[in-house]
């Protein structure tokens, strides 16, 4: 796209001018020895001229708008080096070559911003490809998890999957670009986000077997306990909400004006409220379930917030 607009504008508008105004004729050699040389120069601007065109048409692609600046700014060189005194007529045939560099170079300047211009567009970016790399296969976990019809047969292939995007999002480079900072820490949230989700959804499916030593590897291991204290089940009913709306927040996608965003918000604050009103009555295991609880509870609405606020690169 780029390189069409510019050879629009290269061909037209300003640029008729370059084609209009062509140097003069070649003067002739004997006349002085200056001419010979300048002779030689709009020679190699001509040529020049035919792979600028290719250039910004896609013809040619050997060669590069910085190395034609070069050649164009040592032809300026050399004629800036000639000896012209006393010689008007060489002087503005001389003045009509160097003219004609500067116009090009002109072009060659514009097609090389928007190279470079390219070159940081953070869509093109080697970091937020990766990154985005890893959010696409997320979500593929995502949506296959949650609409599994036995989630139990997922959860150790799932958490293994999720564990290594992590890694790769550790191995992407930041380049010191606080935009991949940002789109990194936030592909993290997203990723761990779902890795707490499927944990609990274990955590949960264990509790419903009988045997108090199926709960020995659960992950939120100090939830778990055989001879439950009342408290203790106020938490993990809790719990059995926050999953079913983590569920939901996880296929949130909209904006804080909407209605479904209101209703998850308010929907967390109220297992806020029910935590809040549990007693752990001095038992310790339970203090620590409510804690966990409820950070888990700040943890979905901060991130529905995340998913909320509409960030782009």
């Amino acid at each position: 796209m780029v390189l069409i607009l510019n050879h629009k504008y290269f061909v037209g508008g300003g640029a008729q001018d370059c084609m209009k105004k062509q140097p003069s004729l070649p003067l002739s050699e004997d006349a002085h020895p200056s001419i010979a040389k300048i002779n030689s120069v709009m020679c190699e601007v001509n040529k020049t001229r035919g792979v600028v065109v290719a250039l910004l048409m896609g013809v040619d692609s050997r060669e590069t708008c910085r190395h034609l600046s070069c050649v164009l700014s040592g032809l300026l060189a050399d004629l800036d080096a000639l000896d012209v005194c006393g010689h008007t007529e060489i002087r503005n045939y001389r003045r009509e070559v160097v003219e004609d560099i500067n116009k090009l170079l002109k072009y060659l300047d514009l097609e090389e911003e928007a190279d470079t211009t390219h070159a940081f567009d953070l869509r093109q970016n080697h970091s937020i490809l990766k990154i985005e790399k890893v959010l696409k296969r997320m979500r593929e976990i995502k949506k296959e998890f949650l609409q599994a019809q036995n989630p139990p047969e997922l959860y150790l292939s799932s958490k293994t999957e999720l564990q290594a995007l992590i890694g790769q999002l550790d191995e992407v480079s930041l380049e010191r670009n606080p935009c991949i900072q940002e789109a990194r820490r936030r592909a993290v949230i997203e990723v761990q986000t779902l890795i707490t989700h499927v944990d609990l959804r274990e955590a949960l499916e264990k509790r419903k077997q009988p045997k108090c030593d199926l709960y020995v590897h659960i992950p939120i291991s100090v939830l778990m306990t055989c001879e439950e204290h009342p408290s203790h089940k106020a938490v993990w009913e809790v719990l059995g909400n926050l999953s079913e709306i983590q569920g939901e927040v996880l296929s949130f996608d909209g904006n804080r004006t909407d209605k479904n965003y209101i209703r998850l918000e308010e929907l967390l604050t109220k297992q806020l409220l029910a935590l809040d009103t549990v007693d752990p009555q001095g038992e310790e295991r339970c203090k620590a379930a409510r804690k966990q609880a409820v950070k888990l509870a700040q943890n979905i609405l901060s991130y529905l917030d995340l998913k909320s606020d509409e960030w782009e690169y």
